[in-house]
């Protein structure tokens, strides 16, 4: 904002509104053509400060060509004879500032933070009140809601997903177990000491027959014995009759 003061002062003074500060300034191609250029660097430096007012992220740089602008406005009239001491030269330090300014880490990093809302105290701003729908937008909305209810009411009822997948299941268990080979019938399991309690029986009913050792202490008195059971009729001397073998029947 100063800087744009400034060339504002030097306009005024090329146009002879105000007298010279200092020694008189001149410009290459005259009056007129300086005050052109320097009102053009006064425009630049006043929309630079606008943009550090408002927090606009091009501010940076807006100020790095306002700054060009106010040097080479000065430099034009210095070329044409202008005396450094005049005040047409103001402009160059401010310049100098301002890029001195606008190239500092801090200044980036304020702009940065301002721009996302860091650290600001003001109110956040509502959002704009919804524009009323218009009459044909109604009747729009209308119409589609009814072509879809009409949609629902005659599809069919969705399947529910749990049913199907069950029964989808189950129908491939059933097929995988009828796929499986049956097992064949087991054949019977033979004892392998089957021979031998056998004849372990044979021994103990030997013995169980032998006649018992005769005992100093009198026995009781036996019980009367069955009678013994008649022989068949035709075997002589009660012996049992002779079985026919496999090649004699």
């Amino acid at each position: 904002m100063v800087s744009g003061l400034l060339c504002t002062i030097v306009i005024l003074q090329f146009v002879e509104v105000l007298p010279w500060a200092g020694d008189p300034a001149t410009h290459i191609g005259g009056p007129l053509t300086g005050a052109v250029t320097y009102g053009l660097a006064a425009g630049v430096a006043f929309g630079a400060g606008y943009g550090w007012l408002t927090i606009k992220p091009w501010s940076s740089m807006a100020t790095i060509f306002a700054a060009a602008l106010g040097i080479f406005a000065p430099f034009i009239s210095y070329m044409d004879g202008t005396d450094p001491r005049s005040s047409a030269i103001a402009p160059v330090a401010t310049s100098v500032l301002m890029l001195v300014l606008v190239f500092r880490p801090s200044t980036n990093r304020a702009m940065k933070a301002a721009l996302s809302g860091e650290g600001s105290t003001g109110v956040a701003k509502e959002p704009p009140p919804a524009k009323p729908m218009s009459a044909a937008r109604k009747r729009e909305l209308a119409a589609e809601r009814a072509i879809i209810n009409r949609e629902l009411a005659t599809a069919p009822p969705p399947k529910p997903v749990i049913a199907t997948a069950t029964s989808a299941a189950a129908a491939t268990l059933t097929q995988a177990a009828a796929a499986l080979p049956k097992p064949a019938a087991a054949a019977p399991v033979r004892p392998a000491f089957a021979g031998l309690a056998k004849n372990a029986a044979a021994a103990l009913g030997m013995q169980s027959r032998s006649p018992a050792r005769p005992s100093a202490a009198p026995s009781p008195v036996a019980a009367p014995r069955p009678p013994a059971p008649a022989a068949p009729a035709g075997a002589p001397n009660g012996q049992r009759p002779r079985g026919f073998r496999a090649d004699e029947v």
